[in-house]
């Protein structure tokens, strides 16, 4: 009888632990189904907000129309203006529209001449063929405006330029802080400097950079850009 009654017992605790089992995986289930709804009534809702007025239902759930695609210095939620500062804004954008403007070339050489004294360089890597090596420089421009440098013989992009004098140099507006801010992109070669140019070179990079005590360092050269073959500027 004692054995009947364990085995019973234990016959008992299989199918309750089976039951549990079950309502686990209904509960489970029943949650994935109401995520699932949830998230298609948040997309739905998502795409309608976007959709204009009159668009058709099925539409809006299959397109979005007019959605952001990026922010540039987004700092808060637009907000309304009042009827006197919209006059204003419009009497600048048209002041703007008809004011004169300096040029190409003198908004490139403002950017250029006056900014930070670093930049971005990009040469064709000589220990990884095919690939575009990137490094931070220091550089200067020259009286007439060509980015000088100084490199470490040891430094790669020395090695690279040296193998190959095509590069880009990427030059950022001082004040820069997102893609609504200036900077110009430089393609071109860079070369050694003469013996006889380093002197005049080490004054304007030292008038940029008045702490480089590395320019009087034995191994490292002096670069220019000399002959720049393309411009890509963004004001």
């Amino acid at each position: 009888l004692l054995c009947r009654l364990q085995k019973t017992s234990d016959q008992v605790r299989i199918i309750a632990a089976q039951q549990q089992h079950r309502s686990q995986l209904q509960n489970t289930t029943c949650n994935m189904k109401f995520l699932t709804a949830l998230t298609t009534i948040l997309a739905v809702s998502t795409v309608t907000a976007f959709a204009p007025s009159g668009a058709s239902r099925h539409a809006a759930s299959t397109q979005l129309y007019n959605a952001p695609r990026h922010e540039v210095r987004s700092e808060g939620a637009a907000q309304e203006m009042d009827p006197e500062e919209m006059k204003i804004q419009a009497a600048l954008a048209e002041h703007q529209q008809n004011a004169p403007k300096l040029g190409f070339p003198t908004d490139v050489r403002t950017l250029v001449q006056y900014n930070h004294g670093f930049a971005v360089m990009s040469t064709n890597s000589k220990s990884n063929p095919g690939f575009p090596g990137g490094s931070v420089v220091g550089f200067a421009p020259d009286e007439s405006g060509r980015p000088l440098f100084i490199f470490s013989g040891m430094s790669s992009h020395t090695q690279d330029l040296l193998a190959d004098p095509r590069c880009s140099v990427t030059i950022a507006s001082k004040e820069f802080k997102g893609a609504a801010d200036g900077r110009v992109n430089l393609m071109g070669k860079v070369t050694l400097l003469k013996k006889d140019e380093k002197e005049a070179a080490k004054a304007a990079y030292l008038s940029k950079h008045p702490g480089a005590f590395w320019v009087d360092f034995g191994d490292f050269n002096w670069f220019r850009m000399d002959e720049i073959v393309s411009v890509r500027f963004v004001g």
